[in-house]
């Protein structure tokens, strides 16, 4: 027979035939070893087919026992083209178990194809991989597909849908690992760090890098690097990245220091300033010097990390020699009356904080400069006219340091101020801190000093990286059983052990007063209230959160009504509100999250109004949590005015009985049907509800003559006397209700969402729920709009913004969302200026929008959205009668 096989197209014949088992035997032997089948190609992609669709289901009953038949395998499945096939094969296997549960054979050859893969990928995975195309024209390409497997997610999503496939209540497997996005980040950053020894390009694994960091667990991904035997590594890969990139990289690096460090106060001093000291120096070596000052930016803007964390990047700035060019900056601003006013209250807190930071920084010299400079003088004045008593007092805390250090100057103090004293007390702590920039060989050494036992050992666990499936540091795959019970407790050779399963009852039959979960009160204040939301690690985190969410749209509105303590934490709640996760699967979780969002719309509007319109647009939220923001500003928006209220404790109403279909049929036909995927659990349903009413009140009048023109021979009704005159002096009542929102509508709510409008459609994707998103978005604007009538001085403005994002969209109106919108913002507009503040401002755009319907609105096939163009063509129409002459002037002098 080996005489027989030349190629390795011959094997593949043989292959394909009926071959013994010495026969396969031998080609795989052989196969194992030609370096030609490594790289993708037709040949090896034969290969692979062949030894997966037939060879391993045909085979593996008579030769599981044979190790040198399972690593000659596993050699071959080592590849780019054996791992791509092993994906797609188990991703056929996975929809036939989801559809047919009962196939038990389909069901054992998904056991076998991912055990296989498991054990495929081991360690040195990627330098083995790399080495295959090391000199292939293709090799970037290649890269890329390598990128896109491992550090884009492809594996672990093909094996997580398998195993949620065949997972029954089963022990854990060896090759879970594979389908947690956790583990398998901890296995890549290993592996990086074993590229380091290799001659693989840094530009390579900077790309790699990035792409795991953005994975979606990237602390404990840079975990693998922040230590004294990776560090070395990061530096490297660091430094190609790009601007973008680094700026990303940044807030990862500020995120991990501030989470693995800086969480919890150190009631040891100088074990606090050993921290800040190493945390700044990694800064030093990770982050480059720049004109922008971006990580300042990082920290000012997103507002990442606590006072620990600031002195660090303050370390930072004076290592570089920038604090007076920092201090500069932000002294200008500091000093802006324009800021003071419209600033969010948190934000200047932490600018005040840098520049006591920066103090001890500065050289006496520059100090005096900045006392009798009038910029500081004027910052100074303003701030003791600040609205808010805490601004006034930060402010003077400032002032007293900065006078303190100004020996020349004229003593300045405060003390008959009440409480002033108190607060200078607490805030000159920060004129103490002077921290400097360590030796890189301290930084560990300084951190360890502080660590827990627990951090001690992880760290020793990443000195001594167990090899997977190696021998003596040469690549050896250990043998595999590729039948369905080769997934037993005995595999002990993973570097991936699994967790033993903790019994749950355990805690509540133990004696031990100190481990029954404690009984978790409601938050009384609001800081205790982002504490709860803070909460994971504990026992009682579960509770918290229900606790927390279940609350916390009461504490927002009983807070509201006294002191400052909502508006200084308003921002951070609103972020976390925004951004939360329902993990611990809570009942009523979309509906207590939307009421505490509503609630802090209401209550804080000037700070939580333009959060939530730069987050929907800029921050990293999913479309759904965009779509509650978007939910929240309109819901907030209808309450303030008065006109349709927000029932806060009032849950979703059930259906009546007869409405509601069997189970199943019902929840994909009703329950979702206007918005897919559970999407009209969102605030959309109550959005959608404000829409129908301003639909119904516009086109009342045109609906009814609408009506008269297709009948054209309306009966006589007959209404007797009293009811008319009980209708006449219904008409003549006037009703004096008071705006809320009128003042702030367009401030804090319209205008920050159109402003954002271009953005938003670039940073959206078109997909299925785009044509949601973008329609949520008009009809969140009309319903601003709308709700600021008749109070508010801007409607003119507003009005004439809304027809510049509409004329952006006339495009997409053939959806049938997207088109609801758009008509009705045009109703909007038309229901809330004067008919002839329309005509002379937007009678190029009214024009325009009838021609458009005039030829279009007979081919809407949405029986709904094509009434409604019916009634609004009909609205335009008898709005441009009445000024026919005046238009047609106008329109004749704009067409020449």
């Amino acid at each position: 027979m080996d005489d027989g096989v030349r190629s390795v197209s011959d094997s593949v014949e043989i292959l394909k035939g009926t071959p013994s088992s010495d026969d396969v035997q031998r080609i795989i032997s052989r196969l194992s070893t030609n370096d030609s089948i490594r790289l993708p190609s037709p040949e090896s992609g034969k290969v692979v087919s062949i030894l997966l669709d037939r060879i391993l289901p045909d085979f593996y009953d008579s030769l599981q026992q044979s190790k040198s038949f399972c690593r000659n395998v596993l050699t071959i499945l080592r590849s780019l083209t054996g791992i791509r096939g092993l994906l797609n094969l188990i991703s056929i296997y996975t929809d036939i178990v989801l559809r047919q549960p009962n196939d038990q054979q389909a069901r054992i050859k998904l056991q076998v194809l991912v055990t296989i893969m498991g054990d495929a990928i081991t360690a040195n995975i990627i330098v083995t991989l790399y080495r295959h195309f090391l000199s292939d024209s293709r090799r970037d390409l290649l890269w890329r597909e390598v990128t896109a497997l491992f550090a884009g997610g492809k594996i672990v999503a093909v094996a997580a849908a398998a195993k949620a496939a065949i997972d029954e209540n089963e022990k854990p497997k060896s090759w879970w690992w594979t389908a947690d996005g956790a583990k398998m980040l901890e296995f890549l950053g290993l592996e990086l760090l074993r590229c380091q020894d290799e001659d693989i390009s840094d530009e390579y694994l900077g790309k790699f890098f990035y792409r795991g960091l953005n994975f979606g667990y990237p602390n404990i991904f840079l975990k693998q690097f922040l230590n004294k035997h990776g560090f070395d590594a990061i530096k490297s890969l660091s430094k190609h990245l790009d601007i973008r990139e680094k700026t990303l990289f940044a807030k990862a690096i500020l995120r991990y220091l501030q989470s693995t460090y800086f969480d919890h106060d150190d009631a040891q001093t100088v074990t606090m300033s050993r921290k800040v000291s190493a945390a700044a120096t990694i800064l030093v070596h990770l982050i480059p010097l720049d004109e922008e000052n971006s990580i300042l930016q990082v920290v000012l803007g997103d507002q990442i990390g606590n006072q620990q964390l600031r002195r660090a990047v303050v370390t930072w700035i004076a290592f570089h020699g920038l604090q007076e060019q920092v201090f500069d900056d932000l002294l200008k601003m500091w000093s802006d009356k324009v800021v003071i006013r419209n600033v969010q209250i948190t934000k200047q807190e932490v600018q005040t904080e840098v520049l006591g930071l920066l103090l001890p920084h500065l050289g006496s010299k520059y100090i005096r400069t900045v006392a009798q400079s009038r910029l500081y003088l004027t910052g100074v004045s303003n701030r003791l006219s600040a609205v808010s008593t805490h601004l006034r007092y930060t402010g003077m805390c400032l002032a007293v340091a900065i006078n303190q250090r100004d020996s020349s100057g004229i003593n300045l103090s405060f003390d008959d101020v009440p409480g002033f004293s108190a607060v200078y007390n607490e805030w000159a702590k920060l004129l103490q801190y002077k921290d400097s920039v360590i030796d890189e060989a301290s930084i560990w050494e300084y951190f360890c000093a502080a660590e827990t036992d627990k951090r001690a050992e992880s760290e020793s666990e990443i000195a001594g990286v167990p090899m997977l499936g190696t021998n003596s540091g040469k690549q050896a795959a250990t043998p595999v059983d590729f039948s369905a019970e080769s997934d037993s407790d005995d595999e002990t050779d993973s570097e991936f052990e699994p967790y033993a399963i903790v019994d749950d009852d355990d805690d509540e039959s133990s004696d031990d007063p100190t481990k029954i979960t404690e009984k978790v009160l409601p938050p009384v204040y609001i800081i205790d209230l982002i504490k709860y939301f803070h909460e994971t690690d504990s026992n009682s985190a579960v509770v918290k959160h229900k606790v927390a969410l279940t609350n916390a749209a009461k504490i927002i509105l009983r807070k509201a009504m006294f002191g400052q303590e909502l508006v200084a934490a308003s921002k951070e709640l609103g972020t976390i509100l925004s951004g939360i996760k329902n993990n611990f699967d809570l009942e009523n979780f979309e509906k207590n999250k939307m009421n505490a969002m509503v609630a802090l719309v209401l209550t804080v509007p000037e700070v939580i109004g333009p959060l939530y319109a730069e987050s929907i647009t800029f921050g990293d939220y999913s479309m759904q949590e965009r779509l509650m923001m978007l939910s929240a500003i309109a819901l907030g928006a209808l309450h303030l005015s008065g006109r349709q209220s927000y029932e806060f404790d009032t849950l979703t109403q059930d259906m009546f009985a007869s409405k509601i279909l069997p189970e199943g049929i019902h929840d994909r036909f009703i329950s979702s049907h206007d918005y897919p995927h559970g999407i009209s659990r969102l605030g959309l349903s109550q959005v959608d509800v404000a829409i129908r009413t301003i639909q119904g009140d516009a086109l009342r009048d045109p609906v009814t003559k609408a009506t008269e023109a297709v009948v054209k021979d309306p009966g006589v009704l007959r209404i007797s006397k009293r009811l008319q005159n009980e209708r006449q002096k219904a008409a003549n009542k006037i009703s004096v209700q008071k705006n809320n929102v009128a003042k702030i509508a367009g401030n804090f709510f319209f205008f920050p969402l159109a402003a954002h409008w271009r953005y938003f459609t670039v940073s959206i994707s078109r997909n299925e729920f785009g044509a949601i998103m973008a329609g949520h978005y008009i009809k969140s604007l009309a319903i601003i709009l709308n709700a600021s009538y008749p109070s508010a001085t801007d409607i003119l403005d507003m009005s004439m913004e809304l027809f510049s994002i509409l004329s952006t969209i006339r495009r997409e109106v053939s959806d049938a969302t997207i088109m609801e919108s758009f008509l009705t913002a045009v109703l909007v507009i038309i229901e809330v200026n004067e008919e002839d503040t329309i005509i002379n401002t937007f009678s190029k755009q009214l024009i325009e929008i009838k021609e458009y319907l005039d030829e279009n609105w007979e081919g809407i096939t949405d029986q709904r959205v094509h009434s409604m163009s019916a009634g609004v063509l009909i609205k335009i129409t008898q709005l441009l009668e009445a000024y026919q002459r005046r238009l047609m002037g106008e329109y004749l002098a704009m067409g020449s």
